[in-house]
């Protein structure tokens, strides 16, 4: 007959008893070393990096900048909170629908805190707006000081809301600008008055070619879609920017 081992029941007990006791101890060790590391990244990592974070127009370009502005962009309220937080002042303008597929709802125009758009009456959805100031702000500007000594003045385009469909083709798919959720930029004006221009700066390879290639740069950190000369021939003579879509820099 095979042996078997006497059973314990109190020694059985208590082996569970331990067992479960090391399990919830272990458990509570996990959840305070849990919250030990969210206090440090809360305290540690900034605000442009933490997509937890709320987004602040104030704050540097960093990783989570793109994302946090589509996000707050799906919020009227909150996207138009963040304009007024940091200075701008816009106009609401009513919503409208026009043609068989041009439908714009959430629309502003920036009146100011920022370098003016020329010209001025550009009708953008919020989280467009918000993506431009941001750009402005933390991109353009500290660009424009550091590789020609002076400010922007003006941002000029060729438009943001247009009711057509891409390329202004007669079918196909419908531009981002039938949703005034894109913006055409052309070029910069300068505190001395002088301009710098997409078409024909672009390929100059002294400060004026370095600031476009810059600025376009931080514009892929901040839209969900940037499109520069280098996309091809249809963008030689702007930067499209919109914020709509996945992530599309070229």
């Amino acid at each position: 007959m095979a042996y078997r081992v006497p059973r314990h029941p109190r020694i059985e007990h208590h082996a569970k008893h331990q067992t479960r006791l090391a399990r919830l101890t272990g458990l509570v060790l996990l959840w305070i070393l849990v919250a030990i590391m969210a206090l440090l990244a809360e305290r540690t990592i900034p605000s442009q990096h933490a997509p937890w974070k709320a987004l602040r127009v104030v704050d540097p370009v960093g990783m989570a900048t793109r994302i946090k502005a589509a996000r707050s962009g799906r919020d009227p309220k909150l996207c138009r909170a963040i304009l007024a937080k940091a200075g701008l002042t816009y106009r609401d303008l009513p919503d409208k629908t026009e043609g068989d597929f041009c439908v714009v709802r959430d629309a502003l125009r920036i009146e100011s805190g920022m370098a003016p758009l020329i010209p001025a009456d550009a009708t953008m959805v919020c989280k467009e707006a918000l993506a431009l100031s941001i750009w402005e702000r933390q991109v353009v500007q500290p660009a424009a000081y550091e590789l020609l000594g002076q400010g922007v003045t003006g941002l000029e385009h060729y438009g943001a809301y247009s009711c057509r469909r891409m390329y202004g083709k007669p079918d196909g798919p419908v531009s981002e600008h039938a949703l005034a959720d894109a913006i055409d930029l052309a070029g910069f004006k300068l505190a001395d008055g002088s301009r710098i221009m997409v078409a024909t700066d672009w390929t100059d390879p002294g400060p004026k070619g370095q600031f476009l290639r810059r600025v376009r740069d931080g514009a892929c950190k901040v839209f969900l879609t940037t499109l520069s000369p280098d996309y091809n021939a249809e963008h030689r003579d702007h930067f499209h920017l919109d914020m709509s879509g996945w992530n599309k820099c070229a």
